[in-house]
């Protein structure tokens, strides 16, 4: 078993089975703080509490519509697409390394599906013409954890529109209230926003957003000592191994 980072993390987890892990993943991975939840949540996951259902995330390589999307919905399907190249790769983010495999939702039904998602910020993403999200968690051994993740929009204004959501005052507030944070730049990457600061268990925090193409970036870290400069070289290699481009 992999360790629970985390007090708050602990509490967390420690009841909940592999298939109601990956509903309440899916329903909140989306943002800068449950985007963390993520690592601790998957974790345990990939440690042997899996169920065997893969009916609402599925891993990558591709994006399969008809794997990771509601039944029934009427949401138009898009094209096949491959967004694993746009994750960290081992040692990009200095120290972390990739853990389980990564996951794929397609579709605004099949990301908001199984949780509590308010009804307009799912018209906002849809709004803001989401197509699908690839995420894997990442972990440096004993230490902190993390998670890399990729957005697809259809235009590059959907992207960042969302992302200029993702980290304004109001959307951090809505996940979490009376939150301090702490906001930093990164040199290299036109528009990056990156904050720390604590969620709602007092666990320290630090994200890193960036847009490139149709594609929104986020690094999320949780755990001790600096954020900020292992954040901006993860977001950094990716930009520059991937040329900047997304989903190119």
């Amino acid at each position: 078993m992999r360790r629970e980072v985390g007090a708050g993390f602990g509490v967390v987890v420690g009841g909940l089975a592999a298939l109601r892990l990956r509903r309440y993943v899916q329903t909140v991975v989306k943002t800068a703080l449950t985007v963390l939840l993520t690592v601790s949540l998957l974790g345990i996951a990939a440690c042997g509490e899996d169920t065997g259902d893969k009916s609402e995330t599925t891993a990558a390589p591709d994006v399969e519509p008809t794997a990771t999307t509601a039944a029934g919905n009427d949401e138009a399907q898009p094209a096949e697409v491959n967004l694993e190249r746009f994750l960290l790769r081992d040692g990009e983010e200095p120290g972390f390394k990739r853990i389980a495999a990564p996951r794929t939702d397609t579709g605004v039904e099949a990301f908001v599906q199984g949780g509590d998602v308010p009804d307009d910020e799912a018209r906002r993403l849809r709004r803001a013409g989401f197509i699908a999200f690839t995420f894997q968690p990442v972990i440096v051994d004993g230490g902190n954890a993390g998670v890399t993740n990729v957005h697809l929009f259809e235009t590059a204004r959907g992207a960042r529109d969302w992302m200029a959501w993702e980290t304004s005052d109001e959307g951090i507030q809505r996940q979490i209230p009376d939150t301090k944070i702490h906001r930093f730049a990164v040199s290299g990457i036109r528009g990056a926003r990156g904050w720390t600061g604590t969620d709602l268990h007092g666990n320290r925090i630090g994200t890193v957003f960036w847009v490139q193409g149709r594609c929104m970036m986020v690094i999320g870290n949780e755990g001790e000592g600096d954020f900020v400069k292992p954040l901006s070289t993860g977001a950094s290699a990716i930009y520059e191994r991937t040329k900047g481009v997304c989903p190119g």
